[in-house]
C-alpha cells in the first residue's frame, strides 16, 4: 500500500470523506475531546490543531463551543483548502500556519495557548520528531493547559495483533467498517503495511511514559483496540521541558 499524498487533491478529497469508515471510533473519542475541551476552555481562549486537515475537529469544536479561537498548522495545501471551504461559517475564529509537524522548533505561536489537540497526526512522525513535538507542545501550552492527543497506537506483537483483530472484526460488524482489511492478514503483513503507509506509532505505554518524562501529568481518557485519546496536562506550575528522552 503506497504512502498517502496528502498534497494531492484527490486524496484529499477521498479521506475526508472515507477516512472515518477505518476508525469507526473516532467519532466517539472527538465527541469525549470536545465535551473536555468545553470544560477547560472559556470564550476568547485559544487552543492549536497540530494537523488539522480538512477543518472536521475544528467544525465540531467551534460549533460546540462558544467564542474559542483556534490556529491550526499542516502543511498540505489540499487539506487546507478543504478545512478554508469547511470553516468559511467560522471565519475569524480559526487562524492556519503552514509547516511541517516535524519542524515546529522554531515556530512560535503569538497567542496564548491554553490547549492542544492532535487527531490521528502524529503517527506520521519518527520517533525523534513525535517526541519533539511533544516538547514543542509542553513549552507552548500555558501553565494549566492540556494537550488532548487522538491517535492509534503501534500494535507490538503477534499475540497483541491476534486479539486485537478480533475487535477489528467485531467494530466492522457493527459500524459497517472497514478496519479488518485495512489492518493486514497477519502480524507481519501488518507490520508492512504501517511501514508502506508511511505510518509510526508507538505504545500506548510508551507515549504515557514520555509525556510525563516532559513534564505533563499524562493519562488515558478512552483506548478501543489500538485506539487511545490521552490527555496531558501542563502544571500550573512544573518543571522545565526534558532536553533528553
Amino acid at each position: 500500500m503506497p504512502k498517502n499524498d496528502w498534497n494531492d487533491a484527490q486524496t484529499a478529497q477521498a479521506w475526508d470523506v472515507n477516512g472515518d469508515s477505518r476508525n469507526p471510533i473516532r467519532a466517539e473519542q472527538l465527541d469525549i475531546l470536545v465535551s473536555v475541551l468545553a470544560d477547560a476552555l472559556q470564550p476568547d481562549d485559544w487552543f492549536v490543531d497540530l494537523g488539522f486537515g480538512s477543518g472536521k475537529v475544528e467544525e465540531l469544536i467551534f460549533s460546540k463551543i462558544a467564542g474559542v479561537r483556534g490556529i491550526g498548522i499542516d502543511m498540505s495545501e489540499a487539506m487546507m483548502k478543504l478545512a478554508e471551504d469547511r470553516l468559511k461559517p467560522y471565519r475569524g475564529r480559526f487562524e492556519t500556519v503552514a509547516r511541517n509537524l516535524a519542524d515546529l522548533s522554531t515556530l512560535q505561536l503569538d497567542k496564548p495557548i491554553r490547549a492542544a489537540v492532535a487527531v490521528q497526526s502524529l503517527h506520521h512522525l519518527s520517533q525523534e520528531a513525535m517526541y519533539a513535538a511533544y516538547q514543542w507542545i509542553y513549552q507552548t501550552l500555558e501553565p494549566g493547559g492540556v494537550f488532548l492527543l487522538s491517535d492509534r497506537m503501534q500494535v507490538a506483537s503477534a499475540a497483541q495483533w491476534t486479539l486485537l483483530r478480533s475487535l477489528w472484526k467485531r467494530q466492522d460488524r457493527l459500524y459497517h467498517s472497514h478496519v479488518t482489511p485495512h489492518e493486514g492478514d497477519s502480524f507481519e503483513h501488518h507490520q508492512q503495511t504501517v511501514i508502506d503507509r508511511g505510518d509510526y506509532p508507538i505504545p500506548l505505554i510508551q507515549q504515557l511514559t514520555w509525556l510525563q518524562s516532559i513534564g505533563f501529568d499524562a493519562f488515558c481518557l478512552h483506548v478501543h483496540a489500538h485506539r487511545a485519546l490521552i490527555a496531558a496536562v501542563k502544571p500550573a506550575e512544573g518543571p522545565k521541558v526534558a532536553t533528553t528522552e
